[in-house]
């Protein structure tokens, strides 16, 4: 990760994690990087079967707040197999 602790960093429009962190707390943080003050920004986050604990919390999160949730992210936190793709 390029910036671990971001204290005050102006105009982040994208944050990228490649590592699903420890906690929901601190992804919220992450991500809380990008979008500030009325801004718009986009937050990428790799989330694999290692992460499946997080799904269903993560899930409800995303959609409270309006945002767009994976089919695949929505079906781990049903705990039902992902939709299949193709």
């Amino acid at each position: 990760m390029l910036f671990c602790f971001m204290a005050d960093v102006k105009d982040v429009k994208y944050v990228i994690n490649y590592d699903f962190p420890g906690s929901l707390e601190d992804y919220v943080h992450r991500i809380g990087q990008t979008g500030r003050a009325g801004a718009k920004g986009t937050a990428y986050t790799f989330f694999t079967d290692a992460n499946a604990r997080f799904a269903k919390e993560l899930f409800s999160i995303l959609e409270e707040a309006g945002q767009k949730v994976s089919p695949d992210l929505a079906a781990m936190g049903r705990g039902a197999p992902p939709p299949p793709s193709g």
